[in-house]
């Protein structure tokens, strides 16, 4: 449970679940999702930068709606579905171990 939907009104968001940090994300088609802050590369954290993510430890840099990459491979943030149900928004995120 991530909170009232009403409580986000700025995107991308920083949400912490446990000791995992992610950014709330809502894409072009009104969906919303959670990126993880883990770089699919070599792990490293992406932080928010100017108009977009990046990986400050090689510039990766990803868009804010679905975390696409946008300056080097085929390759995207991982992302959690998060739905809406009575107003509120739940994501189904692994526990840690």
């Amino acid at each position: 449970d991530l909170g009232p939907e009403a409580s986000f009104s700025t995107f991308p968001t920083p949400v912490s679940i446990g000791k995992e940090e992610y950014f709330l994300a809502r894409g072009k088609d009104g969906a919303y999702r959670l990126l993880s802050a883990v770089c699919p590369h070599r792990w490293g954290r992406i932080v928010q930068w100017d108009t977009c993510f990046m990986c400050p430890d090689h510039g990766w840099r990803f868009e804010f709606n679905e975390g696409i990459c946008i300056n080097g491979p085929n390759a995207r943030m991982y992302a959690v579905a998060v739905a809406v149900r009575d107003g509120r928004l739940y994501a189904e995120v692994p526990l840690p171990s």
